[in-house]
């Protein structure tokens, strides 16, 4: 790869989900080598390494031996029920993992953008800002907390991302507006909360944000939110509409919801991402255009 770093590669992980349809449709301006169990589909001629980040020490070796100049990290164990169930499998993929990710980083002189959740809050709050302590309350959102921790102290970057809109990839990885309409199309009845309020934000406006993060190396907490807080129930109104069908949904509570606990309302105040990226958060409208627009496209680039 050369001694100078401005040729080393950039590394790239957690990237075979609806992030990773977003990143791989805006790719850095950089040499970039994915990283995954497998090659996401989406990143069908991009260089890739394996990666079993259950096996101690995998991603270490790999930084280790790339020497890459940036690491942005996203991957992790996503699904907040799957955490729940395999507690120590999350502490060893979304922490150990971690850990020792940084741990080569430093030796490797490469800077880290962690990819993180607005599920680092318990939802009691009006809203959240990038200073704002963190209080989780699942093991999901404590495993991720934790990680920040880590980076943070490390002198590396943290993106906390909202709900995400966006494509299908394959059954368990969906953008939330997409899964609603795919549900109501094949017949389904969904009963969403009216009571659990997000910011949502379609992939496509993150990886760009991602990218100018990992070249202007900013050390820090930025959130990357849309503009609008709405319900769960009012997103699956509004994304039914703008692709163009009856929205046959019902609404629910998710305080009466029997089940793992839930963030009520997790509005991200993006300042310091404005002020320092130049984000400019979108309305619902323009994300969930990106979605429903231009269904040929998105087929193509995520088909397993």
């Amino acid at each position: 790869m050369g001694d100078s770093k401005s040729f080393a590669p950039w590394l790239l992980t957690g990237m075979g989900g609806v992030l990773g349809v977003g990143a791989a449709a805006h790719p850095p301006q950089a040499i970039h080598i994915v990283a995954g169990q497998v090659r996401p589909s989406a990143w069908p001629v991009t260089p890739a390494v394996r990666v079993n980040l259950g096996r101690r020490g995998a991603l270490a070796h790999i930084v280790a031996e790339l020497r890459p100049s940036v690491v942005v990290h996203a991957a992790c164990i996503s699904r907040a029920a799957d955490c729940e169930l395999q507690p120590e499998r999350a502490l060893s993929i979304n922490v150990e993992a971690v850990e020792e990710l940084l741990e080569s980083a430093a030796s490797a002189a490469s800077f880290v953008l962690y990819v993180s959740t607005e599920q680092v809050f318990d939802g009691t709050a009006a809203v959240y800002f990038e200073h704002s302590p963190v209080s989780p309350q699942t093991v999901y959102g404590t495993t991720k907390a934790t990680a920040e921790q880590m980076v943070l102290a490390a002198g590396g970057a943290v993106v906390r991302l909202p709900l995400l809109l966006g494509p299908r990839v394959n059954e368990r990885r969906v953008g939330a507006d997409r899964a609603v309409v795919d549900a109501v199309r094949a017949g389904q009845r969904l009963r969403l909360f009216r009571d659990e309020i997000r910011t949502p934000v379609h992939v496509d406006f993150i990886a760009p944000m991602l990218w100018k993060l990992a070249r202007l190396r900013v050390p820090g907490v930025f959130h990357l939110a849309g503009a609008e807080s709405v319900s769960r129930f009012e997103l699956g109104q509004r994304a039914c509409l703008a692709a163009g069908i009856e929205p046959l949904l019902d609404s629910s509570l998710a305080a009466q919801f029997d089940g793992p606990p839930r963030s009520l309302k997790l509005v991200l105040d993006c300042q310091r991402a404005q002020k320092e990226l130049g984000w400019e958060p979108p309305d619902l409208r323009q994300s969930l255009a990106r979605t429903f627009a231009a269904p040929a496209f998105r087929a193509g680039v995520c088909s397993d």
